[in-house]
């Protein structure tokens, strides 16, 4: 290839090559990487030094003299039009490796925390630190176009306040460990354009306030009435219910009608009354039980038998595209236990069982996870079912991940609970960006929510939002934070909340008046009054008669026999493959046993097998078989999955039995016995 080929009208084209060079040379096919190092083309000339300035910056971090740079030979002397400007030249490689620290060291000078601390930084975010330093005159006289950056301002100097912001504000991104190129760049240029975090609207901003003010509201009431009842509050971390219902509206208008959501205890309450609309009075008679027989049987359930922040509830929203199913799944004191049966139990809603394989479409349902900070990083379940992610058999397109980070673990500090900086870091592993939030930012908390629904949408992965606040109470309310975090719960009483936070700036701004942000607060506490009178007037009403009692069976026998006709139709059928496929010749002599086998007797359990599940296939009953070596069989009996010893094609013969009305599904799991049980709980 000649300079050529790429200057003149093709230039355009070059230019974009030159850039995927600049970001990763191996991106592009070798004779243009050839040509770019070669210095020989109009795009690199278009860039003085470019040549040199590459081979420097592969070698350099900005901070110490290049390794290995070559003296300049006296024997060669510079025409001026030739003279190289070292102080530029110098001044773009320490801007770029400026940009690239931000990128990926950003998070660390992030201030995450609602009560305060001093994040502890990073020498390679500041720019005088490096060589040479980049001083506002120097900032001045270098592109931003060179560095790839999508924060505006022409210059470094008018870029960089916005590239801090961006990364070193109340959010930060982890982004830069993923393996995938054109995640990475889609992410960056996101992030940095504002692309999903741009300015609310006044009636926006008046929505965002209301959700965070009931949140609180609901709690207040719940304490104040029922002292010393365990509740686990949200407080500290109210923002989580707004992110929540920005969740909701995305999936909806992506094509999702149901959203299934796990959680453990903390913050329970509230998710149950305000995103699933389980009714305040249903809530508030758990509470009454506790004092009262009388509240709990004068339900006509006659109570639920469990604690009242492990408990389930389905409910319906309209959003402006259509209503949404909403569920939040049971879950015992296992903290993460629920994480892969919500996996199951969205993939099962995601798939259309009426034939061969199913066909699984992820925008019908989004996964929710709202772990603990503590149980994220503890419990192995987590790392279980985060494997499951992107395993055909297993994923969901993508699941919402929000850490509700109070940076405590009961009574158990970060630095005694994990080895990482992070709650979330267990998910680098696994190639899932991260996102940090301070929970006493709302809008930035929504933000986070959104770039993380445009990425599912857009590669189909899971993502992580590590919300970063407090726990305004001790682990329950009959806890003392005192006694083990003196000083951070004298911190946190003297926090304004986040709603106290976010009022004061609407008002400050003029988008309403403080005497409309109390009567938010003022309306959740009537609407709870009001639901806590109505219950205690059922109470006083006589107690309900009930008839009869549960009956032993159904009364009904089920015939699970199948006819001999059918069965021989069965058997022939699945021995059939397609013309051009190969069975391995050991195996088919195996198979072919089982033509004569029915008539003459001596089935195995294989055979049995295989036509019991195409007689429920015939009748519309969709199966779904996955485990350790399921395909084949731990004991190579069950051959569901036959393979070509020549193309290693496959053929699933239960997937094309003629008159199936139901789907077939096997899959091999992960060597994993908890995850994969959980999730197929909750698929069935």
């Amino acid at each position: 290839m000649s300079s050529n080929e790429v200057d003149g009208p093709n230039s355009g084209y070059a230019s974009l090559l030159l850039e995927d060079y600049l970001e990763n040379p191996d991106s592009v096919p070798v004779e243009w990487r050839t040509l770019f190092e070669s210095g020989h083309t109009g795009s690199v000339a278009s860039l003085p030094g470019l040549q040199r300035l590459l081979e420097v910056a592969a070698n350099w971090n900005g901070h110490e003299d290049p390794p290995g740079a070559p003296a300049p030979d006296p024997a060669v002397t510079a025409t001026p039009s030739d003279a190289i400007d070292e102080t530029l030249l110098g001044g773009v490689a320490a801007a770029m490796a400026l940009v690239k620290a931000h990128r990926m060291h950003g998070h660390l000078a992030a201030r995450l925390d609602p009560l305060g601390s001093e994040p502890m930084g990073d020498p390679a975010l500041d720019e005088t630190m490096l060589i040479p330093s980049l001083t506002p005159e120097l900032q001045s006289r270098i592109p931003s176009s060179l560095l790839r950056v999508h924060v505006p301002g022409p210059t470094l100097r008018e870029a960089l306040p916005a590239l801090k912001d961006v990364y070193c504000g109340t959010i930060a991104y982890e982004i830069e460990h993923l393996s995938d190129h054109a995640e990475r760049v889609w992410l960056r240029q996101a992030i940095e354009s504002g692309r999903y975090r741009q300015a609310l609207a006044p009636e926006e901003r008046t929505k965002l306030l209301a959700s965070i003010t009931r949140a609180e509201g609901f709690e207040q009431y719940l304490r104040k009435s029922f002292l010393g009842q365990k509740q686990f509050s949200l407080e500290g971390l109210d923002t989580m219910m707004p992110m929540l219902d920005e969740a909701i509206e995305l999936a909806a208008s992506m094509g999702a009608h149901e959203v299934v959501i796990g959680m453990a205890h903390r913050g329970r309450l509230n998710v149950l009354a305000h995103t699933t609309g389980h009714p305040y009075g249903s809530i508030l008679r758990e509470f009454e039980g506790e004092r009262t027989i009388d509240a709990v049987v004068m339900d006509e359930e006659g109570g639920t038998g469990d604690v009242k922040y492990h408990l389930p509830a389905t409910g319906t929203r309209a959003t402006e595209n259509g209503e949404v199913t909403i569920t939040l799944a049971p879950n015992p004191s296992h903290l993460e236990a629920v994480d892969p049966v919500i996996e199951g139990w969205a993939r099962a809603e995601q798939t259309d069982r009426s034939s061969g394989a199913g066909i699984h479409d992820p925008s019908v349902a989004l996964p929710i996870l709202i772990h603990g900070d503590a149980s994220f990083a503890g419990q192995g379940i987590v790392a279980e079912t985060l494997n499951l992610s992107n395993l055909d058999g297993y994923t969901t397109g993508g699941t919402l991940h929000i850490i509700s980070n109070n940076q405590v673990g009961f009574t158990t500090d970060p630095q005694e609970g994990r080895s990482t900086r992070y709650s979330s870091d267990l998910a680098k592993g696994f190639d899932i960006p991260i996102v940090h939030v301070n929970a006493d930012d709302p809008e930035a908390a929504v933000a986070a929510v959104r770039l993380a629904l445009a990425y599912r949408q857009e590669f189909g992965h899971d993502f992580v939002v590590d919300l970063v606040g407090y726990r305004r109470f001790g682990h329950q309310e009959q806890d003392e934070a005192a006694y083990t975090q003196p000083l951070m719960a004298a911190q946190v009483a003297d926090h304004p909340t986040a709603r106290e936070q976010y009022a004061g700036r609407l008002v400050a701004a003029g988008v309403l008046t403080q005497a409309e942000a109390d009567a938010v607060f003022e309306q959740t506490q009537a609407e709870l009054r009001a639901a806590h009178e109505e219950l205690k007037a059922t109470m006083a009403r006589p107690r309900p008669q009930k008839d009869g009692g549960i009956p032993a069976d159904t009364g009904e026998v089920v015939d699970t026999a199948v006819n001999g006709e059918r069965l021989e139709e069965l058997n022939v059928q699945l021995l059939e493959v397609p013309k051009d496929f190969e069975v391995h010749g050991k195996l088919l002599k195996q198979l072919e046993r089982r033509r004569v086998a029915l008539a003459g007797g001596g089935i195995d359990w294989g055979h049995a097998e295989a036509l019991a599940y195409g007689s429920l296939l015939v009748e519309g009953i969709p199966i779904r078989l996955s485990g350790q070596d399921t395909e084949r069989g731990t004991f190579a009996h069950r051959h569901a999955v036959l393979h070509d010893p020549r193309s290693g094609e496959v053929h699933v013969p239960l997937q094309h039995v003629p008159g199936a009305t139901a789907s077939f599904e096997v899959y091999n799991s992960p060597l994993s016995e908890y995850a994969c049980l959980g999730f197929e709980y909750g698929y069935s």
